[in-house]
């Protein structure tokens, strides 16, 4: 009898069985299932027979729903002593739904979708009965933000960290003048825009207003150009001075789960030798950024509450401008 395969192991080879971003696998499925003999088929042939929603079609989906799935399965284990798909239930599905109380609707949804996709592929491959019912697809997670979002450090301390020479000392700097992420620092010379690149303001006020940019390939493979503000526009034309444009800016691991281990230990190194509260959350440097520009915007461009919030929001972290939450979390913790 062969081992069981780890829980892990198992949603993960069940979601490959609906991901079709393969050209020859989806036309394969669908000429198999309706008895057809298309040449070429895509999602919307899939969405016209009602079916799209069982399958995955895109790498940022793709990406999405296994961050997700990874979550979920480290959930099962801290909680129910569980080692085959066929274990687990709706209420389960609840449990874990309920756990991510405080976060902000459109997250909510996110996690429920990633569990339908989960529960589909794991009825297609194990031919199991689906875990994600109608109980668990109605199930209301109440939504209170986060209130455990306070900063850790002050701006003093944050600036004494990232004055401290330190061989990560310019990817620091990077994550506090730009409001990266460090998966967002896989940055080349020429993403660097200090030329002026006009960005239409969130408010519809009729402006436009320039900034230099940074160019960033963001969180699921987003597209994004974040504005420099102009006290950190010399940082940056010192960056990528006698760079060539392909040349990489900082030297991390491609893996970001290393280059982030590697961020948040160049932290803990920092902060035990300046005496302040040990902590790996690079994200500091991400809110601290936030409200500098909020600052900046508010009071040295003279902008509205609302307008610079929404722009910050929006173009400065990359989210959506109505993302209320967000606000108390990055622009006043």
């Amino acid at each position: 009898m062969g081992k069981i395969k780890s829980l892990g192991f198992q949603i993960h080879s069940a979601l490959l069985e609906i991901n079709l971003q393969d050209k020859e696998k989806r036309i394969e499925i669908y000429n198999r299932e309706h008895k057809t003999e298309f040449l070429t088929v895509g999602k919307r042939e899939f969405k016209k027979t009602g079916e799209s929603i069982n399958y995955i079609f895109s790498k940022r989906s793709a990406e999405n729903i296994t961050e997700k799935s990874k979550n979920f399965v480290k959930f099962l284990k801290e909680n129910y002593n569980i080692k085959m798909v066929k274990e687990i239930t709706p209420q389960m599905c609840i449990a874990f739904l309920d756990s991510k109380k405080g976060c902000s609707n459109k997250t909510i949804s996110a996690y429920k979708n990633a569990l339908e996709k989960i529960s589909l592929s794991c009825a297609r491959k194990f031919n199991i009965n689906g875990f994600y019912t109608d109980t668990v697809r109605q199930h209301k997670v109440q939504e209170t933000y986060k209130t455990n979002s306070s900063r850790i450090y002050t701006n003093e301390q944050i600036e004494n960290i990232y004055n401290f020479e330190s061989k990560r000392q310019a990817e620091i700097r990077c994550m506090c003048f730009l409001g990266c992420r460090v998966s967002e620092l896989n940055i080349k010379a020429e993403d660097v825009n200090l030329t002026t690149h006009k960005i239409e303001t969130t408010i519809k006020d009729g402006k436009i207003d320039t900034f230099s940019t940074v160019h960033i390939k963001g969180k699921g493979g987003k597209d994004s150009y974040r504005p420099i503000l102009p006290q950190y526009r010399n940082f940056f034309a010192e960056l990528i001075k006698d760079k060539q444009p392909q040349e990489k800016l900082f030297n991390l691991p491609t893996d970001t789960k290393k280059a982030r281990l590697v961020m948040s230990n160049e932290l803990r190194r920092i902060t035990q030798a300046l005496g302040i509260e040990q902590s790996g959350k690079n994200h500091q440097f991400r809110k601290y950024h936030s409200q500098v520009a909020l600052n900046y915007y508010i009071n040295v461009k003279g902008w509205s509450k609302e307008k610079a919030e929404k722009f910050v929001i929006q173009r400065h972290l990359s989210h959506s401008a109505e993302r209320k939450d967000l606000k108390k979390i990055y622009l006043y913790s």
